[in-house]
């Protein structure tokens, strides 16, 4: 193979590597910070409302960027409105809020929006817990009465 041809193959291979780094760097830069887990957990059930809602986040986050709200039961905010990044934590990643201790049992929706400290992008989303007992199980009695049985019984094929 002659030294021209061989540079450019390596030129060639130098390109199609740096295209490839900066393809893999674009797609990391890209990512948001989003919930990783929670304290209630995201779809999570307690029997007694906490005092506080803890969230890890997939990045470290700016915190004049981040505000956490929690709405209740009765679609009222009900989160002291002191969103707070633990400063103790070195990654940054875990925000704090407490909530009214007279909230009550039920569906409760905590509200995100956070800035990435990490590409300065922000992200928002949202989900449930719920407090008290449990939601899911036996269906409750219907007040209305079931019709009644035919007379005539099922009919056989």
């Amino acid at each position: 193979m002659s030294i021209s041809r061989r540079l450019a193959v390596g030129v060639a291979m130098l390109i199609l590597g740096a295209g490839v780094f900066s393809i893999g760097s674009y797609s990391i830069g890209e990512a948001h910070a989003e919930v990783d887990r929670s304290n209630p957990a995201v779809g999570g059930h307690v029997e007694k409302l906490p005092e506080e809602i803890e969230i890890f986040f997939t990045q470290e986050i700016n915190a004049d960027g981040t505000v956490i709200e929690i709405v209740g039961p009765n679609g009222a905010q009900v989160d002291g409105g002191d969103t707070t990044l633990d400063l103790m934590d070195p990654d940054r990643k875990r925000v704090t809020i407490s909530i009214k201790s007279d909230a009550g049992h039920g569906i409760y929706t905590v509200r995100w929006t956070t800035q990435s400290n990490e590409d300065g992008e922000e992200a928002s989303g949202s989900f449930e817990f719920t407090v008290g007992e449990s939601m899911k199980g036996t269906p409750a009695a219907s007040p209305i009465a079931s019709p009644a049985a035919s007379p005539s019984g099922s009919p056989t094929s």
